[in-house]
């Protein structure tokens, strides 16, 4: 077959993906619209929109995450809301952009459906090329922007060097949309022609909904809400909206640096939440939300039988260790990635020597480390390390996705936790490890709003500091009492020295000179202490010593 015959194909292909250029009714978007969209779809809509009506003519905008996170429905969501061919829930956000635009000013090109990954690497590009140019200069109107959306740019298997030539699709008026697997594959600022386009954001990850927007999703969770729950809950978290913001104000007053808002703020502003704002009632369906949350990690689903939900969940992730993760990082034995994702499951967050982990699975430290590395990227499992070492023998392995416990550890260990819906199954060690992945994954996504370094834990004589953030002397540390494990919890907090901390230089084995400091410690619990409820307040004083309670439910609100 001439080039010219394949790159006919494609183009060909891509009529058959566009069916709204000829007026057809667009499957695809249908089963999307069907779907409640996600908070990434408004954030992404909303910024998109500002942004044009800011005056940007050019724009990328990059996406990734892993198989069957939800991208391509997605982007799916994104074309629909554009065009004024197909009904949308506009959730009255107001977005300037919503119908729009023409039909032919919108191109889709599914990457792997389209088989470009049948194309020598750094080739795929070239159809890729003809088939935008056929848009352009063939179906989109002269004038207004054109939108193109590119999913599974991991398909065109293109080197570094060779990633600048997605950025000549981006002419004048041009937005552009791309997804991936992991942040590598769609970075594009720092190529060449970067400096040519008025924004380049992203990579955006694309992850399991945390659990604030799975209450303010209809259909995730089973716990029932009144019908203006998820618009409070929404100006709570925006200063934009009507009415107070009072997860705002938790969120940048427990900032690590360059906050207007203090501590001391943050936490009297819990206080004002649970005891004032939130009554009895709420606070007793958040309780229920978030052991609900645990077993349903805030995705939506189509189909609603557990056991194919299951089987779905499970074949996604195995495809996207198997075949998208270890061909992006050259690995060639991908069992080692499972095998560690399993190794994450049976610890839950307990401390590992890698020595095991490299006995496990017959590999040097080295192979462990650059597998560990892979399965970061992928934000497929995440290490914690020890917040007063610099040089580390042991590790926390967490999978960021509560289901894959779940999936990937013995029956014996999750029995009463296959189904999505409570069971009158008492398991309550497991239970607590699904409580800890949880609490770990939302201590990560509110590390990065705080700008922390990481999540780190460390050992006191009683116990352990599950979760700490820190940036530049700078902690919060965070103890996890979660029954059956709610031991000295007041204890272990007061007998945490921020001091022992150990942070080296970029690039060096140099200590940085840090006056560690930890103004409060927090206890994140399932259950608060009777004087907390008595004396309408989370703030405790032991001495010297501030503590502030925060109930389990609480802390997955604000992280």
């Amino acid at each position: 077959m001439s080039e010219t015959e394949r790159s006919q194909n494609f183009i060909t292909d891509a009529k058959h993906h566009n069916g709204w250029w000829s007026d057809e009714t667009s499957q695809s978007l249908s089963r999307a619209v069907a779907l409640t969209p996600r908070s990434d779809f408004y954030n992404i809509f909303k910024i998109t929109s500002n942004k044009r009506e800011d005056g940007a003519e050019n724009l990328t905008y990059s996406i990734f995450g892993q198989t069957g996170i939800g991208k391509t429905t997605l982007l799916h969501q994104l074309i629909a809301a554009l065009l004024n061919t197909v009904d949308f829930p506009d959730n009255n956000q107001n977005i300037s952009l919503e119908s729009s635009v023409s039909p032919r000013q919108v191109l889709y090109v599914p990457l792997e459906d389209s088989l470009y990954h049948l194309e020598h690497p750094d080739k795929g590009i070239k159809p890729l090329e003809k088939v935008i140019d056929y848009f352009k200069t063939h179906v989109a109107p002269r004038q207004g922007p054109k939108f193109i959306f590119i999913d599974d740019v991991n398909a065109l298997n293109i080197t570094e060097d060779k990633k600048s030539a997605l950025l000549d699709i981006v002419d004048n008026e041009t937005y552009l949309f791309l997804t991936g697997i992991v942040a590598k594959q769609t970075t594009l600022s720092g190529l060449s022609g970067a400096d040519k386009i008025d924004e380049i954001i992203g990579p955006i990850p694309i992850l399991p909904m945390k659990f604030v927007d799975a209450i303010k999703t209809e259909g995730v969770l089973g716990t029932e809400f009144d019908a203006d729950f998820g618009t409070q809950i929404e100006s709570y978290q925006s200063t934009g909206l009507p009415g107070n913001s009072p997860i705002k104000t938790i969120r940048d007053g427990l900032k690590l640096s360059n906050s207007e808002t203090s501590i001391e703020t943050a936490v009297e502003t819990l206080d004002e939440l649970h005891f004032g704002i939130l009554d009895s009632t709420v606070r007793d369906n958040l309780h229920d939300a978030a052991r609900d949350y645990l077993r349903q990690n805030g995705a939506l689903h189509h189909n609603h039988d557990a056991t194919v939900r299951n089987e779905l969940a499970k074949s996604h992730f195995l495809l996207f260790l198997y075949k998208e993760l270890s061909k992006y990082a050259s690995i060639q034995n991908p069992e080692n990635l499972h095998r560690i994702s399993s190794i994450a499951a049976s610890h839950a967050g307990e401390e590992i020597q890698y020595t095991k982990i490299s006995d496990q699975i017959g590999v040097d430290r080295r192979t462990v480390d650059s597998y560990l590395n892979v399965l970061d990227e992928g934000i497929a499992v995440t290490e914690s390390h020890d917040f007063s070492l610099r040089r580390y023998r042991r590790t926390r392995l967490y999978l960021r996705n509560p289901r894959h416990l779940v999936l990937l550890s013995q029956r014996q260990e999750h029995y009463g936790f296959e189904d999505y819906a409570q069971q009158n199954v008492l398991n309550h060690e497991f239970e607590y490890k699904l409580a800890r992945t949880v609490a770990f994954d939302h201590a990560k996504r509110l590390a990065y709003y705080v700008e922390a370094y990481d999540v780190e834990y460390t050992e006191t004589d009683t116990g352990l500091i599950d979760y700490i953030l820190h940036q530049n002397g700078q902690v919060l540390p965070f103890i996890f009492s979660y029954h059956p494990h709610t031991d000295a919890p007041e204890q272990i907090a007061t007998e945490f020295d921020p001091n022992v901390g150990q942070h080296t230089k970029r690039d060096s084995e140099e200590l940085q000179e840090f006056n560690y400091e930890a103004p409060y410690r927090f206890i994140i619990t399932d259950s608060l202490p009777q004087s907390a409820t008595e004396n309408q307040s989370l703030y405790v004083e032991r001495g010297e010593i501030n503590l502030c309670y925060l109930p389990y439910w609480l802390f997955l609100l604000i992280s």
